[in-house]
């Protein structure tokens, strides 16, 4: 929810874009966007969106939306975090600084190379558990509730590809 309030803010105030017309018009396609739970499942229907409900030129859309399922993978970094950080918070793993930092590069190295398809932060996650001596065990813990996070995601990281698409589409006049 944080990262949609940070996207309306930057379609508002770098898009000039009334950020409620923008997710009225985006709406229906984010719903479906975050049943599949896939960012690459959603090119087509952000695609869509950008074209039809949007009026985004095709010459941008079809760079911006398949180059940000690729690499705009926000909602992953979060959960990520959070999943990371609440786990060694439980085993009672305590970090310093130098290991915080160290989490957020490779959680941004992770999230680079993760597909986006559904389930795959569970991976990324088993590999920064190893790095914080959590027990990989500890996954158990997240399984059950990260198909409903994993919708979430998902959500944010369209909204995210789409705001940017909008953002672009409006400084350059397309």
């Amino acid at each position: 929810f944080t990262m949609a309030v940070v996207y309306c803010l930057l379609v508002a105030v770098i898009g000039r874009v009334n950020p409620l017309i923008m997710l009225r018009k985006y709406g229906s396609t984010m719903l479906q966007v975050f049943s599949l739970s896939s960012s690459n499942a959603s090119i087509s229907l952000n695609m869509e969106a950008c074209d039809k409900k949007l009026g985004i030129s095709p010459k941008l859309y079809t760079l911006s939306i398949p180059l940000g399922a690729t690499l705009n993978m926000d909602g992953l970094c979060v959960n990520l975090s959070v999943m990371a950080l609440s786990l060694a918070h439980i085993f009672g793993v305590q970090m310093n600084l130098s290991q915080l930092i160290q989490i957020a590069v490779t959680i941004l190295i992770i999230s680079m190379g993760m597909p986006g398809i559904p389930g795959t932060v569970l991976i990324g996650l088993t590999m920064l558990l190893s790095q914080i001596n959590v027990p990989v065990e500890a996954i158990s813990l997240i399984m059950g509730i990260y198909a409903i996070l994993d919708m979430f995601e998902t959500a944010s990281n369209c909204l995210g590809d789409v705001s940017a698409t909008i953002v672009v589409a409006r400084t350059e006049g397309m």
